[in-house]
């Protein structure tokens, strides 16, 4: 019993001191190559710095940027991080050099992306990723936009019923007034929710969604991020308990996908043809494409994980492709809204210009998906406060697959890289003395390559955001409507200027506005 209880202890000793010898070497790698960067602490690094609430981490690379250059490096638990803030290597690495940068930073509760069954756009790497962004891009073509605009259009008349009876009662917080618009349109479109429950107390699917976002989770995801082995342990009771957020929103999801495939054979088995699809469970049902990579390279990638190729989606991976557009299609469009309302609330000459240019486009006539593209003073301004206020700028990350050098830094294998979007697209160095106002004139006549790997709101390259147009197009069509009635102007309760919180994204506390009618 001894003799046991002793090999017990060895081993366990041996293990503490391998575990403590490997996060040393983890804490002391930037140390040991030379690269400067805050140090933070053993074990965790400056994972606690970056998961505080209060004061979104995101905006803490900015002050590091200040401190130690545009090239520096962290440790953040587990993982290696470079800071990039140089607009020639974020080309580099997004664009020229994807081959050796096409991984991601993952959330830790995310499972392997290279053998999870449930894998979407989002968190698929190599040849994987590859074939759903192949398949999936013709959902997202004109002809499909076009598809679901009605659908955009019916979200927002419904949003407009409750703003003529929330304006009369004073301020309106309008970042929660767009979470509803775009879970509705997510709703609809993602999962084919029929019926319309905006500012309803049984919208089930906005709770759990603001459940998944909402609340701290600083100390578990810090857990998660230090010792992988408990994440994984975690999403594993995550896909057992239905009562669990995710798995609720999954499950939610799954059912609907399920029917709808049920529905289409039986029809089909009737004689009936399928119409036009109007959301996405259709289209991604439907999507096929024949530029899918079926090179000998590319079919032993998936023989590897006993995987075939196939110009289709499985169910499952439909399932995957509208989970990631309900997650990554809510918050960040809200935020968009939010953000615009803010900058034209506090800019009424920009929002004039805007008023303007819709009038002349629209007058009292519907809103048309190719009327959307003429307003162009609209699109400036969109993008100017995207410039200014980037959306889950840590998306802009990638994961270095082959050690390789970028610009004169040797990058290994296994490292991260993460763009300082914030500090990069308010730099005076590229925007001129007048970077942190707000003019959305600057993209009149913008030359694009001019800001080559310096406005990054969407990403950049390959693995640029897939919904980027749909996101935009929800914009201009609520925009549309609301600026044709109304005009935005501060209330009491404005926060001029806004208070940022938030850790993967960066959001405003609230935005308090009063909604003016234009005809008064």
């Amino acid at each position: 019993m001894f003799e046991l209880f002793s090999k017990l202890f060895t081993l366990a000793v041996l293990g503490i001191i391998g575990v403590v010898t490997y996060y040393l070497w983890i804490w002391t790698y930037w140390m040991r190559r030379g690269v400067k960067g805050p140090r933070g602490k053993p074990f965790v690094g400056v994972l606690n710095v970056l998961l505080d609430h209060e004061k979104p981490g995101l905006l803490k690379l900015g002050e590091w940027t200040k401190e130690y250059g545009k090239v520096y490096g962290y440790t953040d638990g587990n993982q290696r991080t470079l800071v990039v803030s140089d607009p020639a290597m974020v080309h580099e690495i997004f664009v020229k050099q994807f081959d050796n940068f096409y991984g991601r930073k993952l959330n830790p509760i995310q499972g392997n992306p290279d053998q999870d069954e449930r894998v979407h756009l989002l968190s698929a790497q190599g040849f994987r990723w590859k074939r759903l962004r192949t398949i999936s891009s013709v959902s997202f073509s004109n002809g499909s936009l076009r598809n679901i605009m009605s659908t955009v259009e019916d979200s927002a008349l419904e949003f407009m019923k409750h703003m003529e009876e929330k304006s009369a009662n004073g301020e309106i917080d309008m970042l929660d007034a767009y979470q509803e618009y775009t879970m509705d349109v997510i709703a609809r479109v993602a999962i084919g929710q029929r019926d319309n429950k905006m500012f309803s107390d049984q919208n089930e699917l906005l709770k759990i969604v603001r459940q998944i976002f909402g609340g701290s989770r600083k100390y578990l995801m810090l857990i998660c991020q230090v010792f992988p082995v408990v994440g994984q342990a975690i999403r594993s009771l995550t896909f057992k308990y239905p009562k669990i957020a995710p798995f609720k929103l999954y499950l939610m999801i799954k059912k609907a996908v399920m029917e709808r495939k049920e529905q289409r054979d039986r029809e089909l088995e009737n004689g009936v043809e399928p119409g036009e699809p109007q959301d996405f469970i259709d289209m991604f049902l439907d999507a096929k494409s024949d530029d899918v990579d079926f090179s000998k390279e590319a079919r032993e990638d998936f023989s590897k994980r006993n995987m075939k190729i196939t110009k289709e989606l499985s169910a499952d991976e439909v399932v995957g492709q509208c989970f990631v557009f309900v997650i990554g299609g809510f918050d960040t469009t809200a935020l968009a809204l939010s953000y615009v309302t803010y900058l034209l609330t506090v800019n009424p000459e920009v929002q004039k210009n805007v008023q303007e240019e819709v009038d002349a486009e629209f007058g009292d006539s519907e809103i048309e998906f190719e009327k959307l593209g003429r307003l162009k003073y609209m699109d400036c301004v969109i993008k100017e406060a995207l410039r200014l206020y980037p959306l889950a700028s840590i998306s802009n990350s990638r994961k270095c697959m082959h050690t390789t050098t970028v610009n004169g830094v040797e990058i290994e294998a296994g490292v991260y890289v993460q763009m300082d979007t914030w500090t990069i697209q308010r730099d005076p160095t590229i925007w001129g003395d007048d970077a942190m106002d707000f003019k959305p004139e600057r993209w009149e006549s913008a030359n694009q390559s001019e800001y080559k790997g310096a406005y990054i709101p969407f990403g950049l390259g390959p693995r640029q955001c897939i919904g980027m147009r749909l996101a935009v197009m929800e914009q201009k069509v609520l925009l549309t409507h609301i600026l044709k009635k109304y005009s935005f102007e501060t209330g009491p309760s404005t926060s001029i200027p806004l208070k940022l919180v938030g850790s993967a994204t960066t959001s405003p506390e609230n935005v308090f506005v009063q909604l003016k009618p234009r005809n008064q």
